[in-house]
C-alpha cells in the first residue's frame, strides 16, 4: 500500500512538473508581441518615439517605425512595402493612397496641424530678423525638396509672397524690395534635403544661416536653442497631417487602436506638447479630480495654440 502511495505521488509530481513546463511554454508563446509597422513623417519623430513605449507595454505589441519624407513613405507603401499605419505631414498623400485602394475601409483622418517658420542657428550669425533678410546676397539657406510636404509648403509661401507683397497690382503690395522675392531666396538655397529633420540639423550645426521648417521644430523643447522668424498668415500655409490604416495590415484591430489614439483628445493633448496644433475645437480632460478645458486659439500668424483653463 505504501509503495502504491509513493508511486502515485511520484506520478503526480511528474505530471505537475510537465503541466508547469507546458504552462510556462504556453505563457511564453502567448506573450510574444505582435509587430506593428508605422510609417511616420519625419516631423513627428519625437512625438511618436516618446509615445511608443507606453503603447507597446499596454498592448503587447512591438512597434517598428519607418521615419522619412511623406512622399518617400507613400512611394514605399504604393510599391508594396509592408505597413500597418501611415502618418503623413500632408493629408494629400492619404488621399492618393485611398484613390489607389490602399487604405483600410477607405478611411483616413486629419489628426494635427502645423505651420511654416524660418529657423535660425542659436547665434544667428547673419542677424536675420525678418523674411526680407533671406533675400540678401550671401545668406545660406536650407530647404526640403519641393516634393516633401514642408518643401511644398515652402514653395507655396515663396510664390504667395511674389503674388502679393511683390506684386504692385495687388492690394497687399509691400514695395519694390519684395519684387522677385522667390527668385532671390531660391538663389540663396545651397541644399535641398529629403526631410525636415535634415533641414533642422543643417541649421543647428551652423552649416546654413536659415532654413524653412515647422513651428513644432522651432518650439519643441529638444530644439529650444533654435531662433525663428514667424511667417504671417496671409502668405503662410497651415499643414494638415493625415493618418490611416493601410489596406493589407497584418493586424487591423491593433492598427486601428493606434490610429484612434492620435485622433482622440488624449492624442491631441500629447501632440500639443510637441508644438503641434489640434484638430479639435475644445477638449475637456482631467488630472485626478480636477477638470481642465483645452481650447484651440489662433494668434495673428494663424498659429494654433492649446490653452488650458481650470474648470
Amino acid at each position: 500500500m505504501e509503495r502504491r502511495v509513493i508511486v502515485s505521488l511520484g506520478i503526480l509530481v511528474v505530471l505537475a512538473i510537465a503541466a508547469g513546463g507546458y504552462a510556462q511554454y504556453y505563457s511564453t508563446q502567448q506573450k510574444a508581441p505582435t509587430e506593428l509597422r508605422i510609417f511616420v513623417a519625419a516631423s513627428l519623430t519625437q512625438a511618436v518615439k516618446d509615445h511608443q513605449q507606453g503603447f507597446e507595454k499596454s498592448n503587447n505589441v512591438k512597434i517598428l517605425t519607418n521615419f522619412g519624407g511623406s512622399d518617400q513613405l507613400y512611394q514605399q507603401i504604393y510599391s508594396g512595402s509592408p505597413a500597418d499605419v501611415f502618418m503623413a505631414a500632408d493629408s494629400s498623400w492619404l488621399v492618393r493612397l485611398n484613390q489607389n485602394g490602399l487604405l483600410y475601409n477607405g478611411k483616413y483622418w486629419n489628426f494635427t496641424t502645423n505651420i511654416l517658420v524660418v529657423i535660425l542657428p542659436p547665434d544667428n550669425p547673419k542677424n536675420i530678423k525678418s523674411l526680407i533678410d533671406l533675400a540678401q546676397p550671401g545668406v545660406k539657406i536650407a530647404v526640403a525638396g519641393f516634393t516633401v510636404p514642408v518643401g511644398r509648403y515652402t514653395n507655396i509661401t515663396l510664390t504667395q509672397i511674389d503674388k502679393t507683397w511683390g506684386n504692385s497690382g495687388n492690394r497687399n503690395y509691400k514695395g519694390p524690395e519684395w519684387v522677385n522675392y522667390r527668385q532671390r531666396v531660391i538663389a540663396n538655397v545651397i541644399t535641398y534635403e529629403t526631410t525636415v529633420e535634415q533641414v533642422v540639423g543643417k541649421v543647428l550645426t551652423g552649416t546654413v544661416d536659415a532654413g524653412f521648417a515647422y513651428m513644432s521644430d522651432a518650439t519643441f523643447l529638444g530644439q529650444s536653442k533654435l531662433k525663428y522668424v514667424q511667417i504671417p498668415s496671409d502668405v503662410n500655409v497651415q499643414a494638415a497631417y493625415g493618418i490611416g490604416v493601410v489596406k493589407g495590415s497584418s493586424n487591423y484591430d491593433l492598427a486601428t487602436k493606434y490610429v484612434n489614439f492620435w485622433v482622440s483628445q488624449e492624442g491631441q493633448v500629447w501632440l500639443a506638447k510637441y508644438g503641434f496644433g489640434s484638430t479639435l475645437p475644445n477638449i475637456t480632460t482631467s488630472i485626478g479630480n480636477t477638470f481642465f478645458q483645452l481650447k484651440t486659439i489662433k494668434d495673428e500668424n494663424a498659429r494654433v495654440f492649446l490653452t488650458i483653463e481650470r474648470q
